[in-house]
């Protein structure tokens, strides 16, 4: 009898530990299991909130990091308006997880971030301002079905670029097998460029020492030689990639780019884009842009 009680407590204590864990909310979780890894100088906010058992609001962060080879031996500072956390894998970012346990699942977004050092200050001799930056991801990586589904990675350069990747990829289970097994599913791209291209271009002509249309004209060459093996469905696809580069100065909206392999493609695969039309029919390449026309692959050959 005396060994039934003392079963019976230790499956009721057992079970107090984990409801106590469990109703941590997603605050408390990071700043008792992941702010005390990390390895700045300082790390500060000016208020911050739970969001459900796996989130976290965060308002005016700073975070100062220590001198390094990184950020030339010396200090620097980056700061986000605004951290906002809905979901994240609490379990495999602790500091005991083993290195190839990849995080299962994250979904958050960085608004209004700003440094000083040269990652962010990186394109300013090229004109382009040290601008705030926002920073959405979310994606799931699934073990047991192998399947890494990142559904949102953007970039924003406000008022000069916007990036934003999706993709799909099957194989995958953590970071070791990744590169041998992976095979894409299916992929998107959306550049919007609002004004980064008018600047970045004519500084890197410049360093060069020609003019930015010779750099243009170059890639629309190579563009052209390419399109001359291909069919009318994969001119289609590359008149919208060539347009757009056309429009370098102004664009006149994004350019959304797809990719869906009939049967997956792998690093083993790639050799078949040269063949004509595989584009298209092996990889499933889709290209829109609203200022697309017809023939503009073509007519870059001169």
């Amino acid at each position: 009898m005396r060994a039934i009680w003392a079963g019976v407590a230790a499956t009721l204590v057992a079970l107090l530990l984990a409801t106590t864990a469990w109703a941590q909310n997603g605050l408390e979780r990071f700043e008792k299991e992941l702010k005390p890894q990390f390895e700045f100088k300082t790390f500060t906010y000016a208020n911050a909130a739970p969001l459900g058992t796996a989130g976290f609001v965060l308002n005016d962060v700073v975070a100062v990091i220590p001198a390094n080879a990184a950020t030339g031996d010396k200090e620097s500072t980056v700061k986000i308006q605004k951290v906002t956390v809905d979901a994240l894998d609490f379990d495999r970012l602790k500091k005991d997880a083993k290195d190839n346990d990849a995080p299962r699942f994250a979904k958050f977004k960085l608004e209004g971030m700003t440094g000083d050092d040269e990652m962010f200050t990186a394109l300013q001799p090229y004109g382009v301002p040290n601008v705030p930056l926002d920073i959405a991801l979310d994606y799931t990586l699934d073990p047991a079905t192998r399947v890494l589904d990142v559904k949102t990675l953007e970039i924003n350069m406000r008022g000069q670029a916007k990036l934003a990747l999706s993709l799909a990829v099957d194989g995958v289970s953590d970071m070791a097998g990744a590169k041998d097994d992976a095979r894409l599913r299916t992929a998107g791209l959306t550049v919007d460029d609002t004004g980064l291209l008018a600047k970045l271009l004519p500084a890197w002509a410049k360093e060069e020492g020609v003019q930015p249309e010779e750099l243009v004209q170059t890639a629309l060459t190579g563009l052209a030689a390419f399109a001359a093996q291909q069919g009318a469905d994969t001119l289609k696809q590359l008149d919208a990639v060539a347009s757009f580069i056309t429009d370098w100065k102004a664009p006149k909206g994004p350019l959304v780019l797809g990719l869906k392999p009939a049967k997956g493609a792998g690093l083993s695969d790639l050799d078949k884009v040269a063949m004509p039309d595989a584009i298209t029919t092996e990889f499933g390449f889709t290209a829109t842009y609203p200022g697309t026309k017809a023939g503009a692959a073509k007519a870059g050959a001169k």
